[in-house]
């Protein structure tokens, strides 16, 4: 059965309109109540923005997304990771120039055989009223799900496994003792996600997940980035690169913790580089949901 969406050849590389963008006080408010966290200082905007920023900004929606490469319905969209960089603070009523594009498109199966798409999206940030600098760049890695694959689905290549520095400083945890459903349904309207799984427990129960609506995984980062800020301060974020393995539900209990394992160089700067993660215990004790690396101030 050939899948909708279109042709592998006008997927990678496809453009996205462009445009600008203006985050608005009450934008930034609401984003910021979502991940739990205090309002940020020095109109400083939560750094979680740079999901729906660059998205919209870039003249695009995750409906169009989900049209252009033809997602099959509940369930057959997943979110790999995300590679976020900061090359200066955003800030709320500045205006951003937004340009993106499909840069990575291929037919894969996992480890059961189970095809699916593999693509990645790359969009920057441009400050208007500073000469055009770069503000930030994303780097978007999503799968969609075929019921159908072919001899043409192969299997991802291998990652190699990193080894860490033994000495370490772990940063303090940050805690949601219950993920917040109402606050799904928020974030999805600033979004503007169409997935029901985030806010329509019919859409779950069809799924055979009981009910219990899935976190979007910005929010799930969120967790991280607050743990980041109580330690290295508002504002000290430069890169994030994460990867998702578990989805988080409704009521699920999760800790955000991370551990300075050294320091490079980011956009000329001096920064400490965090092994940063997100667990939850509930089903399995100290479950790993998201994990990754950030480059902080």
């Amino acid at each position: 059965t050939a899948r909708s969406g279109l042709p592998d050849n006008e997927i990678l590389g496809y453009r996205f309109p462009g445009g600008r963008y203006t985050i608005a006080h009450w934008e930034n408010f609401l984003l910021t109540d979502c991940t739990t966290s205090a309002q940020l200082p020095d109109r400083l905007v939560h750094p979680v923005a740079l999901f729906h920023v660059p998205i919209l900004g870039s003249g695009i929606s995750i409906a169009k997304l989900f049209e252009v490469c033809g997602a099959e319905g509940p369930g057959s969209v997943g979110l790999d990771g995300y590679d976020w960089e900061y090359f200066v603070p955003l800030h709320i009523e500045t205006e951003y120039d937004v340009q993106g594009s499909i840069v990575h498109w291929e037919h894969l199966a996992d480890d059961k055989g189970n095809a699916y798409d593999a693509m990645k999206f790359s969009i920057e940030l441009r400050d208007v009223s500073n000469n055009s600098t770069l503000a930030a760049r994303i780097t978007n890695s999503w799968r969609f799900r075929r019921q159908h694959g072919t001899a043409a689905y192969k299997k991802p290549a291998e990652k190699t496994a990193t080894n860490t520095p033994s000495t370490s400083q772990s940063i303090p945890e940050f805690v949601v003792d219950a993920v917040d459903a109402q606050r799904m349904k928020t974030m999805a309207a600033i979004l503007r996600d169409p997935y029901r799984v985030h806010w329509d427990r019919e859409a779950t129960t069809e799924m055979g997940l009981g009910g219990r609506v899935i976190n979007q995984g910005p929010l799930n980062l969120s967790y991280i980035v607050n743990a980041l800020h109580a330690f290295g301060g508002a504002g000290c974020v430069r890169r994030l690169t994460v990867a998702f393995h578990r989805p988080v539900f409704d009521d699920d209990r999760v800790v955000a913790g991370g551990e300075v394992i050294g320091a490079e160089r980011f956009a000329e700067c001096d920064v400490r580089k965090v092994n940063v993660w997100l667990r939850r215990d509930d089903p399995t004790p100290g479950e790993i949901v998201v994990s990754g690396t950030a480059l902080i101030d």
